[in-house]
């Protein structure tokens, strides 16, 4: 994790990698830019349950100005113009930046009234949260080797004149971290409390909704986060499964 943020030289390295193999490239819009975006080696952080960031690695986006990317871009410009009250209050219950619990302390919240309410005992409320945040970790580091491989633009740079009612992330767009973050909580919460398992997965659902909201991210950055987000939990269950407390 020491070496998670790198030196300028080597971010640039990887938005020209990016240009030359996809033909974009994201660029930080932030005023002052910074001339790092976070965390451009994160993806190369050891993970918990996940055999590499290429197993659960999404295939490539649409490329700009592409029929799948123009469905997307319209979708977000027909948000913008008639978001609604409830729309709003989604996007900032999950906005969760920084100085926040952020996504992730979302999720042991749930986890933490789950386990009250099903009155686990110590040691199993401690395996709960152990995989349940295993999970949310590899989620993080999956994503970011996504971010930082694809270097996918934001809409606020790839829509001309696009606004955001939430500021723009420092750092590439596909996948959503919300959205990864959330599928793998829910899915490892899923498989300790099945019967709550539909409304786990609603709430991730709604979180990777909630930046589409707030003009953070495409529909399939926040698509393709829950799937892959989904197989980071699935190893980390097929782990919980084998260590003899099932």
């Amino acid at each position: 994790m020491k070496a998670a943020q790198t030196p300028k030289p080597i971010s640039d390295s990887l938005r020209v990698a990016a240009k030359d193999k996809w033909g974009w490239q994201w660029d930080n819009l932030e005023s002052p830019a910074r001339p790092v975006g976070i965390t451009p080696f994160f993806g190369r952080v050891k993970p918990w349950c996940i055999p590499s960031v290429e197993a659960v690695r999404p295939p490539v986006p649409p490329a700009p100005g592409s029929v799948a990317f123009n469905v997307a871009a319209e979708e977000l410009k027909e948000i913008g113009k008639g978001l609604s009250n409830e729309q709003r209050k989604i996007a900032n219950f999950w906005a969760d930046g920084p100085s926040t619990y952020t996504p992730p302390g979302h999720w042991n919240r749930f986890a933490c009234n789950e386990i009250v309410g099903y009155k686990l005992s110590p040691i199993r409320a401690a395996r709960v949260l152990a995989y349940m945040n295993m999970a949310i970790m590899d989620a993080g580091i999956s994503c970011w080797d996504t971010k930082y491989y694809y270097h996918y633009a934001r809409p606020i740079q790839a829509i001309e004149g696009f606004k955001t009612i939430l500021g723009t992330p420092n750092f590439p767009a596909y996948t959503s971290g919300h959205s990864t973050f959330s599928a793998a909580a829910a899915t490892v919460l899923g498989h300790f409390f099945p019967a709550e398992a539909a409304k786990f997965d609603n709430w991730a659902r709604e979180a990777g909704e909630s930046r589409i909201y707030g003009g953070i991210h495409f529909r399939f950055d926040s698509e393709m986060g829950n799937t892959q987000g989904k197989a980071c939990g699935g190893y980390t269950i097929d782990v919980a499964k084998a260590d003899g407390g099932e």
